[in-house]
């Protein structure tokens, strides 16, 4: 593999951007009408805006580009053990010949609201499984309950804590594989925002979010967990501080203008694929879903 990262065509860079940014744009979109939505559906959100983008596409300067999606899912959803939800690999391709590979790790983490309100799964109710809906609450009133949902500067990841297992499971996993693990952060479109339950009307996301989904680099968010106390969480207040007032990369901008261009991710070699498909390909590895990108220059 050359040392030099290959140049890819401005094209495939701008349709690999406009995919993110629509698969933004859901995201943002669904926390905005499901505030209380688990962090694990919204991960599946994220994949299924791509699935539209995965046919073969012919660009205007003779490259192809094809996009492979594998979602394991599975037993990630209540035990935290994995170390990324989201892995994309990127491979590169000169007549036949696998020239360049990347990957970029994310573990994806959702803003808790003031109310700390959010569905998660719980391991008692992931073994009841589709019991649950046999067996619904009798009660219609429970419907039509009202909750609000506070998104400030002062909302938590949740999820993120100092000291947890998870985290000391991540910074092993790249200190000894060499595979840096990057944030992804899901927000709601913009904060403050308010949300109520039950709602009157859908809302509808026209336009790119203004905060939405950010990537935020593990480095940064060492940075960000170093001061605080053992199970505490960030806030988005805490994670601008650190990263700046935008939180974060935009995952559109993570993926074309960092990732394609090897600002982001890491390359590797053929060699290095034995030991790499088992994180991505088992239920019990450590990673949640594989996007696999493959770009095949024109000849010349």
């Amino acid at each position: 593999m050359a040392k030099k990262w290959i140049d890819i065509p401005e094209d495939v860079v701008a349709w690999f951007r406009d995919a993110f940014a629509e698969a933004n744009r859901q995201v943002s979109e669904i926390m905005l009408n499901v505030p209380s939505i688990r962090e694990t559906s919204l991960d599946d959100t994220l994949i299924q805006a791509l699935i539209p983008k995965s046919s073969p596409t012919l660009m205007p300067s003779g490259a192809l580009v094809r996009m492979d999606i594998h979602n394991v899912g599975g037993l990630r959803r209540v035990q935290r053990w994995e170390v990324a939800d989201i892995a994309v690999l990127v491979f590169i391709i000169r007549e036949g010949a696998v020239i360049g590979r990347k990957i970029g790790l994310l573990q994806a983490k959702r803003l808790y609201p003031l109310n700390s309100d959010v569905d998660d799964i719980d391991p008692v109710g992931f073994q009841y499984g589709l019991n649950a809906f046999l067996n619904p609450n009798p009660s219609p009133t429970s419907m039509a309950l009202a909750r609000r949902f506070d998104f400030e500067d002062e909302c938590k990841y949740g999820e993120i804590r100092a000291g947890s297992d998870q985290l000391k499971r991540m910074e092993a996993f790249s200190q000894r594989s060499g595979f840096p693990v990057d944030y992804l952060l899901y927000n709601p479109p913009t904060v403050p925002v308010q949300v109520s339950y039950p709602i009157v009307s859908r809302h509808v996301l026209e336009r790119a979010p203004a905060l939405g989904c950010r990537v935020v680099a593990r480095s940064k968010m060492r940075k960000v967990v170093k001061p605080l106390s053992e199970g505490q969480a960030p806030t988005l207040r805490q994670v601008r501080a650190v990263v700046g007032a935008e939180a974060g990369w935009r995952l559109e901008y993570w993926a074309a203008d960092l990732l394609l261009r090897c600002k982001a991710g890491r390359k590797y070699e053929a060699g290095d694929e034995q030991s790499m498909l088992p994180m991505i390909e088992r239920r019990t590895g450590p990673i949640g879903a594989a996007i696999a990108v493959k770009i095949e220059l024109a000849k010349g």
